[in-house]
């Protein structure tokens, strides 16, 4: 639902590629049939040659999800086996220098930062292809980074692979019920937040069993789709390339939320030029409002698309 949420355009649709069993994925048509954008190829993750069919290189972000149901009587570390396999042997993959071609920033005179550049180069190395894996044990969160050196029992949300973004646990749902027992508020700024939202409507429509099905777009229906959502957008792109010589963060949170009405939630990153032992990133919140700020590309909660 987040790749589909309602508040997204056409156009700023990323093309979702599952690689999987045909047979199992039957199962799961009836949900999928109606969302655009989706392929799929009927195949293995832990083939490399079905990964470099499908240039999983030059992919914005590759998804490693598990349909292995656990068995109580079984070893909580082979839970997560076939996922934990699949994301070492693509990080132990190597590939040529190659360039892949998305949609243009523009749309019709107006910039969506959802937009992908003209040209992207791809990964060189497994290593780089920005990956996050679905964990059933929290535990075998140790197992995914093999150069990390956490203790096997510091708690998931410590670990390196959690804080990247390269890993998530089912377990981490149990603390969002425990949020919403005390704040009934909690989930739904969450579900607008992830989703674009949802009507009682359509809750009950997915109630009752019909699921989501296709129908007429009109200008009016079209037009619905600009509400708040939460984009990642640079600081040397408009309106914001101006902002970032020089300023503080608390300078530019209050730039973009007076002026653009635009809230910044994190500043994520950029790879340290200098330094070539590591790719990894992370996301600073809550940052120091006298921080000076750099070319990060920074996590905006917004409304309605961004004029020239």
């Amino acid at each position: 639902m987040p790749l589909r949420a309602s508040n997204f355009h056409y156009h700023e649709l990323k093309h979702v590629v599952i690689v999987g069993d045909a047979e199992y994925l039957k199962h799961e048509w009836k949900t999928l049939h109606n969302l655009p954008k989706i392929s799929i190829l009927n195949g293995n993750p832990l083939s490399r040659a079905d990964l470099r069919a499908v240039n999983i290189n030059l992919c914005d972000m590759c998804v490693i999800v598990s349909a292995r149901i656990p068995n109580p009587n079984e070893d909580p570390t082979l839970a997560d086996k076939e996922a934990i396999l699949a994301s070492l042997n693509i990080k132990a993959m190597q590939f040529d220098d190659t360039l892949g071609f998305g949609p243009s920033r523009s749309h019709g005179g107006r910039v969506s930062p959802m937009g992908s550049p003209i040209q992207k180069r791809g990964a060189r190395s497994g290593l780089a292809v920005p990956m996050i894996t679905e964990l059933v044990n929290d535990s075998n969160v140790q197992f995914l980074d093999q150069d990390d050196d956490d203790d096997p029992d510091t708690e998931l949300y410590l670990t390196q692979p959690f804080a990247c973004g390269t890993a998530f646990a089912i377990s981490v749902l149990d603390s969002l019920m425990s949020t919403t027992y005390f704040n009934d508020s909690a989930l739904t700024l969450i579900r607008t937040l992830v989703t674009g939202g949802a009507t009682p409507e359509l809750e009950l429509i997915l109630a009752e069993g019909a699921g989501l099905r296709g129908g007429y777009s009109t200008p009016e229906t079209l037009s619905n789709r600009d509400r708040c959502r939460i984009s990642q957008l640079s600081l040397t792109d408009q309106p914001y390339e101006n902002i970032a010589t020089g300023s503080t963060y608390g300078e530019m949170f209050s730039i973009a939320l007076k002026k653009y009405g635009q809230l910044c939630i994190g500043l994520y990153r950029l790879h340290d030029q200098s330094s070539l032992e590591s790719n990894k990133r992370y996301v600073i919140t809550n940052r120091l409002p006298n921080c000076a700020c750099s070319a990060v590309t920074v996590f905006m909660y917004w409304n309605n698309l961004i004029q020239d």
